[in-house]
């Protein structure tokens, strides 16, 4: 039992870190020019396939490193559950602020961008359904035991 509740708290937070870390190196990396449209707070396409690709890739990763911690599939359930939860709480309070407006200051820095800006609704909604989908995939499917082939 307390080895699933580890898994389950190890998993989440891996994921939350490496999440925090990709994002922040593309933002701080990149800055809004490059992953915003010129003069908007609107995404580009590098920004549109990476958001979700992060989510999926770190969701693949903790469902993973969930069911080896935690050798089964109940962790793996129970940390989807905690992605889905936590995911719809940041989407209601990231779709309770308000949407950028008027033309972004070309000079805006990442951090100005941080402060005023807000992800599209699309991917608010997509973070905990994609991650928490991702995180069964990982555990369930990717980290299930193979059965040796028979030579037979």
């Amino acid at each position: 039992m307390l080895r699933s509740i580890l898994a389950v708290i190890v998993s989440y937070l891996v994921m939350f870190v490496l999440i925090l870390v990709l994002f922040m190196g593309m933002w701080f990396g990149l800055g809004p020019n490059r992953l915003l449209e010129p003069g908007s707070f609107k995404g580009n396409w590098l920004i549109t396939i990476a958001a979700p690709a992060i989510t999926v890739l770190c969701g693949l990763f903790g469902g993973w490193l969930c069911a080896r911690i935690g050798r089964g599939g109940k962790p793996v359930i129970a940390l989807a559950c905690v992605v889905l939860v936590l995911g719809l709480i940041s989407a209601y309070i990231t779709l309770q602020k308000p949407e950028p407006t008027g033309v972004r200051d070309p000079e805006m820095t990442t951090m100005q961008f941080l402060e005023v800006g807000r992800e599209p609704a699309w991917i608010a909604i997509f973070n905990p359904l994609g991650g928490a989908a991702a995180v069964l995939i990982g555990g369930l499917i990717m980290a299930a035991p193979r059965k040796p082939k028979s030579l037979g």
